[in-house]
């Protein structure tokens, strides 16, 4: 199953162009190794940026240009975007992205072992097979495991941190407890969002010790014990800052480059500060029904197929509910990723139907025909995993309509315009691209359209329309009174992927 995941990984990650947030993260960890200046994107943590960059180090026919007199990088602050877009395309784009993500489609499949391994050690071997099973085909999970962006990191740290700590909780062993807190390092060094595991985790430790004192005194070693371990690993990731606030002011920046006045999309209305159920309805738009049903199913079901102690589904719970309630109230409803951590153990909670789908001949079909359904999800929507919208919510296609952002374009499309245009003959067209992409490196023959193209009757030609722009186009022709209503106004002529729409015009 591991083969597979890093076979859709592969393959999958060579059909992409640069997304939106790469053209960031990517040069920010070279310019960390190279320099050890991080001024570059400091909203994030560095830890996945330098992973990701370690490939670009040895390679040398990739042979990086890094110019560091490039008014972007001396700025003050420094352009991290124009920065990021100048650095990746003076060189050989795609193979740094391939050499970059590579460090995160490792990460994927550690994840995935101990997906497996955990979900084994609660529920039996079928079980971790299930879960497995349910985590190498997750639309969601393969979206975001060949991008050079936080969440998957996220993911495998929190959960190799869960794991660790709740073995530390039945073995009182020290090798448990020190893995336990170098992986909460890891995942502070990753993502500052991942300070919810430990307020997590002081309640899930209680929720487990005896009350003895003798008790109370191991707990408490124990936990100064992770903390200072955790905090080591995060000073190391910083490159061992001698301002001890390093994390505090990095924290402060987290939504620095955020406009406050920006208007949040979702299912066709726009609302300035979001809105309070994004993620409620991102994760039910986006989620694989037969991986909801499963869940459903496992809530009502948890009595008859139970862990061996009330406290090992807390492990699993708690740390979902908490992520998901405070990604809902703080984070900027952008994309379904801010919720990745969750999905890994959703699987394993629900990996205790396993033994269930033996257990009759009705059983024992539907079980087969929903792991079936799942698979060939997977398989149809591969590889524009990231479009991904279950059947309820009128799939993929009608994806536009209800979420924006990374859950739908981010960028990612260009090669496949490339192909589109040498299988229909069109060109040169007029295009509007919304990301750091260069088309020109794809060889795609185009001009760039012109303002007077959007807020006037379009001039004759092909138009191919990032979804994005259109999705933005209908905030500006509402709050602007500017007809950049295309998704309304005009009929397109095709559809590149979910990426882009295809509009032609004639003469006026």
């Amino acid at each position: 199953m591991l083969a597979i995941l890093a076979g859709q990984l592969i393959a999958g990650m060579t059909r992409m162009s640069v997304t939106s947030d790469e053209t960031s993260h990517l040069p920010a960890g070279y310019t960390y190794l190279k320099t050890g200046d991080m001024r570059l994107n400091p909203q994030h943590p560095p830890l996945i940026k330098l992973l990701a960059a370690l490939p670009l180090l040895p390679l040398q026919p990739l042979n990086p240009k890094l110019d560091l007199n490039d008014p972007n990088w001396l700025s003050e602050p420094p352009n991290e975007w124009d920065f990021g877009e100048e650095f990746l395309h003076s060189n050989d784009v795609d193979r740094l992205l391939f050499a970059g993500r590579m460090p995160i489609v490792l990460l994927s499949l550690l994840l995935g072992l101990f997906v497996f391994r955990w979900a084994t050690e609660l529920f039996g071997n079928a079980a971790g097979l299930l879960a497995l099973f349910l985590y190498v085909l997750s639309p969601n999970i393969l979206a975001h495991s060949r991008i050079v962006t936080m969440d998957l990191g996220l993911s495998c740290f929190s959960v190799l941190f869960l794991y660790n700590l709740w073995h530390w909780t039945r073995d009182h062993r020290r090798s448990s407890l020190a893995w336990a807190g170098i992986c909460l390092g890891l995942a502070l060094a990753t993502k500052f969002s991942a300070v919810i595991l430990i307020p997590v985790a002081v309640v899930l430790v209680l929720a487990t010790m005896d009350r003895r004192k003798r008790e109370l005194d191991r707990v408490a070693g124990g936990l100064v014990g992770l903390a200072i371990l955790a905090g080591l690993v995060v000073w190391a990731a910083y490159l061992f800052p001698t301002d001890l606030s390093f994390y505090l002011d990095g924290m402060s920046r987290v939504n620095a480059d955020h406009d406050p006045n920006r208007a949040y999309y979702l299912m066709g209305e726009f609302k300035v500060g979001g809105f309070p159920h994004y993620f409620l309805m991102a994760f039910l738009f986006k989620t694989p029904l037969p991986t909801l049903l499963l869940l459903a199913a496992a809530v009502v079901l948890v009595r008859r197929y139970r862990a061996e102690r009330w406290t090992d589904e807390l492990f699993l719970v708690l740390p979902a509910l908490a992520f998901f309630i405070v990604t809902s109230a703080l984070a900027d409803g952008i994309g379904l990723r801010y919720l990745l951590p969750i999905y890994p153990l959703i699987f394993i909670f629900v990996s205790r139907l396993a033994p269930s789908f033996s257990s009759g001949h009705v059983v024992r079909l539907a079980g087969a025909a929903l792991l079936l359904w799942y698979a060939a999800s997977a398989a149809w929507i591969f590889p524009h995993h990231l479009a991904y919208f279950n059947e309820a919510s009128g799939g993929p296609a009608n994806g536009y309509k209800l979420l924006g952002d990374s859950n739908l374009d981010w960028g990612q499309a260009l090669p496949l315009r490339k192909k589109w245009l040498d299988e229909t003959g069109a060109g040169p067209i007029r295009l509007l691209y919304s990301w750091h992409g260069r088309p020109e490196n794809y060889g795609i023959d185009h001009v760039r359209a012109t303002p007077r193209d959007w807020y006037e009757q379009p001039s004759p030609g092909t138009y191919v329309v990032s979804t994005f722009w259109l999705v933005r186009g209908l905030h500006e022709h509402r709050t602007k009174d500017v007809p950049t209503d295309w998704l309304e106004r005009y009929e397109p002529v095709d559809r590149i992927g979910y990426s882009f729409f295809v509009y032609r015009f004639g003469e006026h």
